[in-house]
């Protein structure tokens, strides 16, 4: 088995109800909040966004130990930049594939290809249409545990107003809430981050954030080793 790397899949929910010029405008933003994420979360490592169909899209996630706060960032960036480019509540379903990567994305290919992009694209397919809209798969019996996770995180995601998504964009970061308050443009009061971050459930979210962080890196720590020590065939 090669390095084991994450694969975010996603589609748009309710996209098919959207006018056709925001439709067309979709694909921008989903560009754009992707462009973002791997600005602002560049040890995670993103590489190969592909949008499809119009409303989907799928990237790489280098360092795998950060794909859930990558899904985060991203669904959190979708939120606010929909309400601000094309006056849209956007919410998306996500699947994270684990495992190995054969190639990704390039000029003599329109999707990658490996056990991370297989997983991903099955996962999502299963998915859809319901709630919660978060899974994952590739980490075996772990892949239970961080389901539930991403689920309940999934449930609060959906009620998130596009201020308290961007607050939780900040979060995701490791901004503090007076530096939250700093970047605001116009600036605003700690007090009002507090209100965001609070509303948002992100005093939950950032303990279990991290807690699957930490998993996910013993996880994927446990599987190298195994693999190692196997015997050569």
């Amino acid at each position: 088995m090669g390095q084991i790397q994450a694969v975010i899949t996603g589609d748009v929910n309710g996209s098919s109800k959207l006018n056709a010029q925001t439709a067309r405008s979709l694909v921008g933003v989903l560009q754009q909040c992707y462009e973002i994420t791997a600005k602002r979360l560049p040890q995670a490592q993103l590489a190969g966004f592909t949008p499809f169909r119009g409303d989907a899209f799928q990237f790489l996630v280098g360092q795998p130990t950060l794909a859930p706060r990558s899904a985060l960032l991203f669904r959190a960036l979708l939120i606010f930049h929909g309400a601000q480019e094309i006056h849209q509540k956007l919410q998306a379903g996500v699947a994270i594939g684990f495992g190995s990567v054969d190639f990704a994305p390039d000029d003599l290919s329109a999707a990658g290809g490996g056990q991370a992009y297989t997983r991903s694209g099955k996962r999502l397919d299963k998915l859809r249409r319901r709630i919660p809209g978060m899974g994952v798969s590739g980490l075996g019996k772990a892949d239970a545990y961080l389901d539930s996770l991403l689920g309940l995180t999934d449930t609060l995601i959906h009620k998130w107003t596009a201020l308290q998504a961007r607050a939780v964009s900040y979060a995701l970061l490791g901004y503090s809430q007076g530096e939250i308050g700093k970047v605001w443009a116009p600036p605003i009061s700690q007090q009002a981050v507090n209100k965001h971050l609070r509303a948002a459930g992100w005093p939950g979210i950032e303990p279990a954030l991290h807690w699957a962080e930490t998993f996910i890196e013993s996880h994927i720590q446990v599987q190298s080793n195994s693999t190692k020590g196997s015997p050569a065939r």
